[in-house]
């Protein structure tokens, strides 16, 4: 019996130190978070969204089929921002152009997102 009163109030105590924890971060307030924020979106270089390589149907190099962004790509898909250089079995090479004209080469695999922002590739 001593033991189950021990664990209801630890339980008691645990939970009312939980409501002093801040939600959002235990490193930073809430406004140093919103500046964070801010200066990462000035920092970011023009162009919005993340390029995210979804599923690759390899038939041969002039045959394939990739989910780029949501959307169906194939050898004749053309846009002004993103160009496919290479498509392989298990990964695709492009180029993405931001609204400055400068142009990055990105080398994706399924199931990777390359983020504009930070200029880094995460699964």
């Amino acid at each position: 019996m001593k033991y189950i009163a021990f664990l209801a109030s630890f339980f008691f105590v645990c939970t009312a130190y939980a409501a002093d924890i801040p939600q959002d971060s235990l490193f930073f307030t809430p406004q140093q978070m919103a500046q964070a924020e801010t200066m990462a979106s000035q920092n970011a270089p023009p162009g919005t969204g993340n390029l995210s390589l979804g599923a690759i149907f390899y038939y041969g190099a002039d045959d394939w089929t990739v989910w780029l962004r949501g959307e169906r790509w194939t050898p004749e898909t053309r846009r002004k921002d993103i160009r496919i250089l290479t498509v392989a079995p298990d990964r695709v090479r492009l180029a993405w152009r931001d609204d400055g004209g400068k142009e990055r080469l990105v080398t994706l695999h399924p199931n990777q997102t390359y983020q504009i922002a930070s200029g880094r590739i995460i699964r």
